[in-house]
């Protein structure tokens, strides 16, 4: 799921977002995945 997740967001944002945004800001990165791992599991 890590991996699918930062792939989405090179996709939406740029290439690297995800891990600038693991290193400037991990509490926001952390709510990010966590909402992308919320989403997931209720799609299916």
């Amino acid at each position: 799921m890590y991996e699918l997740f930062i792939e989405l967001t090179d996709q939406l944002f740029w290439v690297g977002y995800a891990e600038d945004l693991a290193i400037s800001n991990p509490a926001v990165f952390n709510s990010e995945f966590n909402d992308f791992l919320n989403s997931y599991s209720h799609a299916g």
